[in-house]
């Protein structure tokens, strides 16, 4: 047995949840939720989770910037953003006196709206969402402003090297921008963006049977249903007019490495190389590499780290978009050493590729993104996050429960020869993020 695979399992006792099932029980996250529809067509998926009088509701609405109409990236971000918007001052103080709040996440195929809320407040919560999402107000003024936030996230994402990696290899592997490519749209396309086009994205889909609802409450359904009806039930029925998701196929990127400069003493190195379309096996199957390339000590890449400090912060990321998935391993390192990290990440991936791993090194690989996935989901709101997700990539709520039988049953041919296919050089794009080598070797 290899030394990380030794490492592996030393830690799980330490960071294995205690109230962890063993894989084959059935609904692995607490109680088995039950689904249901209500009368105006949305769909429903409800868990009880007495632990805490809470809830949670994720609504979630199955457009993001993959639908974003040719020529203007950042429509979905504006009109979700503005469904989020409060123009009522007294419910806004209302609903901080109740101790509720509202967030928003976009992803590449949905909105996710997140309501936090004491139980004993759902109601008047949820009847503060419904009207904002009802009756948003696309004012000029209110219009402005937000794209105001996109121009100011536009340049985080630049500033920021791992976000603006995600957001240049979407760019590369998808010809049209879609999947965090352009999410916040760019100079062009948000001063395009009009009322007339947030109105008619909008209306196309902004409506019951486009949406999807996850909650976990301790309230009993008795109490949630009727609730969740009389709230919920007003967003307007329809599967929602021209909802059909435009297809963002993968392509090989135009070029098979890019530089961006950056004047830091840091440099970020990355290798990033697509994986197959959004199934519930390749989901689970992505994840397991994810962990064993990428997570926690004793994971492959860790020995860049504890040998000779030549990274201080590394990771492998998979991007599970629903025509296909996007892996990411990179490491940051001291700009003089970039060119260094960037062969022993090459050399790295080769051997992982072509070397595979033992019976005994996938069990700890196994038995550690278990731990990973329950701790990941063992506070209400994420678990929301993840059933909603899957929900709205089209793979089903009830993945999240069967996540630890299907992981338990990926066999080593299976996983090996996942590693042979996924991570061949001829697959991958490479990034560098920092100083180029002629500014950290000036002649």
């Amino acid at each position: 047995m290899s030394w990380h695979a030794l490492l592996l399992l030393g830690l799980l006792t330490a960071l294995m949840p205690a109230a962890a099932v063993e894989p084959g029980a059935g609904w692995d996250l607490g109680p088995e939720p039950r689904a249901f529809a209500l009368d105006n067509g949305l769909h429903v998926v409800l868990q009880r989770d007495t632990a805490a009088p809470i809830t949670v509701v994720q609504l979630l609405v199955r457009c993001g910037d993959r639908d974003d109409p040719p020529g203007q990236p950042g429509l979905a971000y504006l009109t979700a953003r503005l469904c989020l918007e409060i123009s009522d001052e007294a419910k806004l103080r209302q609903l901080m006196d109740m101790g509720s709040t509202f967030s928003l996440d976009v992803g590449g195929g949905h909105s996710l709206f997140t309501v936090r809320s004491l139980s004993r407040n759902l109601e008047p919560t949820l009847a503060v969402l419904a009207s904002m999402l009802t009756n948003p107000l696309f004012s000029d003024l209110r219009i402005d402003g937000v794209k105001g936030v996109m121009r100011l996230m536009q340049g985080m994402e630049s500033d920021d090297p791992v976000a603006f990696m995600r957001k240049t290899v979407a760019a590369a592997f998808y010809g049209t921008p879609a999947y965090g490519a352009a999410r916040y749209g760019d100079a062009g396309s948000v001063e395009r963006i009009g009322r007339k086009d947030i109105l008619a994205f909008y209306r196309g889909r902004y409506q019951a049977g486009n949406m999807a609802a996850v909650v976990i409450s301790d309230l009993p359904e008795e109490d949630v249903q009727p609730l969740l009806a009389r709230q919920l039930g007003r967003i307007p029925q329809g599967a929602g007019a021209g909802t059909e998701p435009r297809l963002a196929v993968p392509r090989r990127p135009p070029q098979a490495e890019q530089t961006a400069e950056r004047r830091t003493k840091q440099a970020l190195i990355s290798f990033s190389m697509p994986l197959p379309e959004l199934t519930a096996d390749r989901f689970i199957l992505a994840s397991l590499l994810e962990t064993w390339l990428g997570k926690g000590i004793g994971c492959r890449l860790w020995r860049l780290r504890s040998r000779s400090g030549l990274a201080y912060g590394l990771a492998a990321e998979v991007q599970p978009n629903r025509e296909a998935m996007l892996l990411s391993v990179y490491l940051k390192t001291e700009a003089s050493r970039a060119a260094e990290a960037r062969e022993e990440l090459a050399r790295l991936l080769k051997a992982a590729a072509g070397d595979g791993v033992d019976a005994a090194e996938l069990e700890a690989a196994k038995t550690y993104a278990r731990s990973v996935f329950l701790r990941e989901n063992e506070a209400r709101e994420p678990r929301a996050a993840t059933m909603a997700f899957l929900e709205g990539s089209g793979l089903s709520w009830r993945l999240a429960g069967e996540f630890l039988a299907r992981l338990d049953r990926i066999g080593l041919d299976e996983f090996n020869g996942s590693l042979e296919s996924a991570l061949a050089p001829e697959r991958w794009f490479f990034l560098r993020v920092g100083p180029s080598e002629k500014m950290t070797n000036p002649q």
